[in-house]
């Protein structure tokens, strides 16, 4: 398999490699770039649902968002299990949308911040409709490497408590509800399965530091995400239909902007896990 980095020295850009064809071995060799350097991106797929699913499986228990028994599953999954779910503002049959449907920006997020259990890869797959849409990449590996050690050590120990997810929505798949009464409050600092050291940081969704205010926390969180979503840590990704975009879900967070044209546009979205291996490179 040969890849190339991206100018910005970290997104993994894998060279004419065809996902239909990938090996066990290829999928491990792709799952150490990921957890090593958070982004790679694979042009000119073309692949049906059921070379999704096999490639998912080939990673590690891929998972649905949603639940067979939840009231959006219908609308948005793809598959009996709910593997794969449509990224699109078409409608279906029935009216509705998929995920990620609001033509503004689909502000920095990862998947299922508030769930100890998330899985730490999300795949998405460009299927139509996508030229001219944007989604970008953040990577909180280089910026740990790059912080002054003292700023460290004030960093390392801070714990986050999430906003409560079922007041600013009351549309909540019943499937997530149990993850969300348990109210985890991780660690800002993070070491993921390659070992590489940074920060899982979902700001948008944190209310505060344990052991600070709101207003004390806020301070903190406007000068730590401006720090982290310097353009020397963000990839932007210019999608074409064929596109495959595999990010790491716990040391980057990524970003939809605004884009007009999404009932035009299609993509699938699959959470997975990584493959047992050692990662250290």
């Amino acid at each position: 398999m040969n890849y190339h980095l991206h100018e910005n020295g970290w997104t993994v850009i894998l060279d004419d490699f065809n996902f239909k064809e990938a090996t066990q071995e290829d999928i491990n060799q792709i799952a150490k770039l990921i957890a090593n350097y958070t982004v790679v991106v694979a042009k000119n797929q073309s692949l049906t649902l059921e070379d999704e699913i096999k490639i998912a499986r080939m990673f590690k228990n891929p998972e649905p968002l949603v639940t067979p028994t939840d009231a959006p599953f219908q609308d948005v999954a793809l598959d009996p299990e709910g593997l794969v779910l449509r990224v699109t503002a078409a409608k279906n049959e029935r009216g509705q949308s998929g995920v990620g449907a609001n033509p503004e920006h689909f502000d920095w997020h990862a998947n299922k911040i508030w769930d100890k259990n998330r899985l730490p890869i999300i795949w998405l797959y460009s299927v139509k409709g996508s030229k001219g849409s944007i989604t970008s990449y953040s990577n909180t590996i280089p910026a740990w490497q790059d912080l002054d050690p003292i700023l460290k050590d004030q960093l390392r120990n801070l714990r986050m408590q999430f906003i409560p997810v079922t007041t600013v929505s009351h549309d909540i798949p019943e499937s997530w509800r149990k993850s969300m009464e348990e109210n985890w409050q991780p660690n800002l600092f993070h070491t993921n399965i390659a070992g590489k050291e940074g920060l899982f940081f979902p700001y948008l969704d944190v209310q505060n530091f344990l052991g600070m205010t709101e207003e004390e926390s806020r301070i903190i969180f406007k000068k730590l995400s401006d720090y982290l979503l310097q353009e020397k840590y963000v990839y932007h990704h210019h999608w074409d239909d064929g596109d495959v975009v595999i990010a790491e879900q716990w040391l980057g967070l990524h970003k939809r902007w605004k884009f007009d044209r999404l009932e035009e546009r299609l993509l699938h979205r699959i959470a997975t896990g990584f493959p047992d291996q050692d990662y250290t490179v």
